[in-house]
């Protein structure tokens, strides 16, 4: 198994944005071309429909989170789950990931406890200074999230990082489309 490195890519597009565009298939074969990509996933950041996830009528800087992981494995159970949480967990400049590297780690391995959930990992993205972990977990459905985020385990290692959070920590939830090529 070869080493993988995840790209989270947030665009924020208009009103009434199609993933069945055809600009958008173009871009994801242009990546595959160039990139050597070979396998996408792809899909707004709610579980509702288009109109009600996507409703921005401005542009901004797209969001690139590079994630490295061991292999695709980590992370395809996530990715290919009904529903995928991407949870940022952005650090204060005066906090170190090794310092809490005991709670980062635990956050992600006490879902296995939750019902509902179905795999992923973590991982602090290579572009960040050290400073944005990512968490891609996989979950049969949103209200298994909710009802695993309002347990006893979940507080114990998310109260130990709060102290820790800088703006921008946030959780995003998707149902992907899987390309390969």
């Amino acid at each position: 198994m070869k080493p993988i490195t995840l790209e989270y890519l947030a665009i924020k597009v208009e009103k009434g944005f199609s993933l069945a565009a055809p600009a958008f298939a173009s871009l994801r074969q242009t990546v595959v071309e160039l990139g050597g990509v070979k396998e996408q996933y792809y899909g707004f950041t709610d579980d509702q429909n288009e109109s009600t996830a996507m409703d921005h009528s401005y542009h901004f800087q797209p969001t690139s989170w590079l994630v490295p992981f061991r292999f695709a494995e980590e992370v395809r159970p996530a990715l290919a789950a009904p529903v995928c949480e991407f949870a940022f967990i952005a650090l204060k400049e005066t906090s170190k990931p090794s310092s809490i590297s005991e709670s980062l780690h635990k956050t992600f391995t006490d879902c296995y406890y939750a019902k509902g959930f179905t795999g992923g990992n973590w991982g602090i993205a290579s572009n960040s200074d050290n400073r944005m972990c990512v968490y891609v977990l996989g979950w049969e459905s949103r209200a298994d999230h909710a009802a695993y985020s309002k347990s006893a385990l979940f507080d114990v290692e998310i109260n130990k990082l709060l102290p820790h959070y800088a703006p921008g920590s946030m959780g995003l939830f998707s149902k992907l489309t899987q390309e390969k090529s």
